[in-house]
């Protein structure tokens, strides 16, 4: 049931906790934002009567624009913190219902409270799983999927078959492929033109719930760990594009920089994690072919020990939920109801080419940025097709020492000026590196004809 008009009760599950003209304490310890208020609807219909109430006062002028967040759980890259001043945080942690889950068709409804760990163990022991990513547990699964992370498996854009939406003037209304008694299998594109992706990274409506794509859970999932040295690294990443161009492994190898295999218990090495699902005897085939091609004569790959990719490894692969959030906890240090307050961190993420020598040149271009005391940072890569390969940066430092904090912000600066000055841009930008307005005139009209009194805040996209 619908709380009262006007009563927002609060979340603990949420990051977005501030009051009245603070900002948000966030990870990145970025510039502070003041807000004017946090809201946290219970329901799609106090999201609804939130939105129009900020759309007649946008129709005078006098209004703090929305500024929606799931779990706010978006470290390093400005968690639940608005870009720009004054902007009103819709909180939509309280909306955590899983509202439908169809296994034989393979989809979940879920609303953006609802997290990956909590939908991961609704389908332990199904037939079905769900693309998890590497990071916590806690995190929103709708979220992510507007940000188009990335999973495990595949892109996180992927998963998305349908919006459900309140847009800039109140009105509710659904896009893309919904489950109804007439429609047993699910079209991720919708009928018609395909209005999904207008929402993904984008500021022009608030997301209520989402129907989430599930995949088919395989009889098998094998992680194969190999390690390289760092003077490996052009040929290595060469050999890796050529196993995924000729399909003898599919496009969801990560690979680990020496900082960040250390997680994986591998010193002083690259790290390369192959996953192999499926049928049990097709994947039995194709470990022994990697392994043989892997210890081949001028291979650059040294199988690496069991540990390297160990059980906790392969559940996330296997989509099974982890209560504990062991391989997040490796990571960071600490659980993720505190990272914003006792760790600093901050996110770069480009996309380069998945070619030896453009990914060498990328270390090269992290190594020249550091600034100060910035440590080597940890960089996991993830290879998103035959051509393509993403890079997550991640720089942390003491939160409370104002040198390192100054000191990473000058790295961060650093690294936006020089992948962008070779073409690489981030997928996912922080608050104090917004994309550029948009240029193309279709955007500029679909924006200004979805939001003409900008009810919603201008996002980082």
């Amino acid at each position: 049931m619908s709380t009262a008009p006007g009563t927002f009760t609060p979340s603990s599950a949420s990051t977005a906790r501030a009051e009245a003209g603070h900002g948000i304490v966030e990870s990145g310890r970025f510039r502070a934002r003041q807000v004017a208020e946090v809201l946290r609807p219970g329901d799609a219909d106090e999201v609804v009567r939130i939105v129009r109430d900020t759309a007649r006062r946008a129709a005078t002028g006098a209004h703090s624009p929305l500024h929606p967040v799931s779990t706010g759980f978006n470290w390093g890259l400005g968690s639940g913190s608005p870009v720009a001043e004054g902007a009103t945080v819709l909180d939509l942690s309280r909306l955590d219902r899983v509202r439908t889950i169809d296994l034989r068709a393979g989809y979940a409804v879920v609303e953006p409270g609802v997290t990956q760990g909590e939908l991961a163990g609704r389908l332990d022991g199904s037939e079905r799983m769900l693309n998890l990513t590497g990071a916590s547990q806690h995190t929103s699964v709708l979220g992510n999927i507007l940000e188009r992370g990335v999973g495990l498996h595949r892109g996180r854009a992927e998963d998305l078959a349908g919006l459900e939406l309140v847009l800039a003037d109140g009105t509710f209304t659904r896009c893309g492929w919904w489950p109804d008694e007439r429609s047993a299998t699910v079209q991720p594109h919708g009928r018609g033109p395909s209005l999904n992706h207008v929402f993904t990274q984008s500021a022009m409506a608030v997301a209520t719930a989402a129907v989430v794509r599930l995949l088919p859970r395989p009889d098998e999932v094998r992680v194969l760990p190999l390690t390289f040295a760092e003077s490996e690294l052009p040929a290595a990443v060469d050999v890796l594009r050529t196993w995924t161009a000729q399909r003898l492994i599919p496009a969801t190898t990560k690979i680990y920089n020496p900082v960040a295999a250390r997680t994986y218990g591998v010193q002083d090495r690259w790290l390369v994690h192959i996953c192999l699902t499926g049928d049990a005897g097709l994947v039995a085939a194709q470990s022994r072919l990697v392994a043989e091609r892997a210890a081949g004569h001028g291979s650059p790959f040294v199988a690496a020990p069991p540990h390297a990719a160990d059980e906790q490894v392969h559940r996330a692969y296997a989509g099974l939920p982890d209560p504990d959030d062991t391989l997040f906890r490796r990571k960071t240090g600490c659980c993720a109801r505190c990272l914003d307050t006792a760790r600093g961190l901050l996110m770069f993420l480009p996309v380069v080419p998945f070619l030896g020598s453009a990914v060498a040149r990328a270390a090269e271009l992290i190594a020249t940025a550091l600034e100060g005391r910035t440590a080597v940072p940890g960089v996991t890569m993830n290879v998103l097709d035959a051509d393509t390969i993403d890079h997550v940066v991640t720089l942390g430092f003491p939160p409370r020492d104002a040198r390192a904090v100054g000191d990473a912000h000058r790295t961060l600066d650093r690294l936006h000026r020089a992948f962008a000055a070779e073409g690489h841009q981030p997928y996912r930008p922080d608050i104090d590196h917004p994309l550029p307005r948009p240029h193309g005139v279709l955007r500029q009209r679909i924006g200004r004809v979805l939001d003409p009194d900008g009810v919603f805040a201008r996002g980082r996209f």
